[in-house]
């Protein structure tokens, strides 16, 4: 079991990072695609601009064609979570999380006009024969046994465990790339095989007598390191060829603790991941346009950061729990997902800035 949730239903409190950055005024206001949506928390754009969006909780994907017209596109039977869209021509490619663990799912048309589906990962099966992250120490280190006895067995340090959940995904040529924040790893499916591209390392947090008390353990971890795990939660291909993925430290998701939200971009032939972002709060969307710029959807930020390449990083929008963003022909795309205090609400929208570049 995780030690903390990936998206906790309860939040305390949430402190705009919008404050602490410099705006950048978008040119116009967004048009709403479609709204009164639940847990937006995926996004898929295709050439033809027919936009993808997961209701992840209530285990559907909708479809906004590129006239307008929103409908019902999948339901899943086994009423599991749904996500980790991406799209490749005319494939969709989505993720499922439940009981029967986490799969990933192709949707393509077929002779009859509608769509069929195939399985092309278990990723649950794959991670428990790999477990990659296995060697990664998280945990708060450092203590003394008499202090690891105080601390909730959560927190003491502890190797990485063999959990898959299937966030978001990046599909290239046939070849598709999740971020696995269960796993801590970057996964590459294709021609029916699974690998591991990258782990994410652990996030580490120096514990201050503030954040002792947000993680609720004993005042002998002051001055102690807390490895979060890295927990990937998108992943783009970037121009210069290279992987581009965001991090979402496990941890509370509380103001309190900082804000330690990364971008890693990892290289695909060796796996190495540099840091190229931080100081994001809960980063949970990603895009990255041809001349390198990056968009994240900051879902408990209230905003969407943008960052050219070579300069600061500024708000590219204020938008309420943003859970997604894309880049596609010129625009962007982005999810308000429908979080508040008390969990997801039927409020969610998909919104598409025009900013008028090809």
């Amino acid at each position: 079991m995780r030690r903390t949730p990936l998206i906790p239903l309860a939040i305390a409190a949430t402190a705009l990072l919008a404050t602490a950055l410099p705006a950048q005024a978008v040119e116009a206001p967004p048009e709403v695609l479609a709204d009164e949506l639940m847990s937006a928390l995926s996004l898929a754009v295709a050439e033809d601009g027919t936009v993808f969006v997961a209701q992840n909780f209530t285990s559907t994907i909708t479809k906004i064609a590129p006239g307008g017209e929103v409908s019902p596109f999948y339901a899943d039977e086994g009423q599991r979570e749904v996500g980790a869209l991406s799209v490749d021509g005319d494939v969709l490619t989505f993720a499922t999380t439940g009981e029967d663990g986490a799969k990933v799912y192709t949707l393509s048309p077929d002779p009859e006009g509608g769509y069929a589906q195939e399985q092309i990962a278990d990723l649950g099966a794959y991670e428990a024969a790999s477990n990659p992250d296995k060697s990664k120490t998280y945990g708060i280190v450092g203590l003394s046994k008499s202090c690891t006895k105080q601390v909730p067995k959560g927190y003491r340090p502890h190797k990485g465990i063999k959990e898959s959940h299937p966030y978001a995904s990046t599909t290239v040529e046939g070849l598709t790339y999740v971020a696995d924040a269960g796993a801590n790893a970057i996964w590459a499916i294709g021609n029916g095989v699974t690998s591991t591209v990258a782990v994410l390392p652990p996030t580490s947090i120096k514990i201050t007598k503030q954040k002792r008390k947000v993680l609720e353990v004993p005042k002998c971890t002051i001055g102690k390191t807390f490895r979060a795990e890295g927990v990937p939660t998108d992943v783009e291909v970037g121009p210069d060829g290279h992987l581009y993925v965001t991090s979402l430290p496990g941890g509370p998701e509380d103001p309190r603790m900082g804000a330690n939200g990364s971008v890693y971009r990892v290289e695909l032939e060796s796996g190495k991941t540099t840091k190229v972002e931080s100081g994001l709060t809960s980063p949970t969307g990603l895009a990255v346009a041809p001349d390198g710029t990056r968009y994240v959807a900051m879902l408990f930020g209230g905003a969407v950061a943008v960052t050219p390449p070579g300069g600061p990083r500024s708000v590219f929008d204020e938008v309420a729990a943003p859970g997604d963003v894309e880049y596609a022909d010129g625009d962007v795309y982005v999810t308000e997902s429908g979080f508040g205090p008390t969990g997801p609400a039927p409020v969610g929208t998909v919104l598409k800035y025009v900013l008028g570049v090809g």
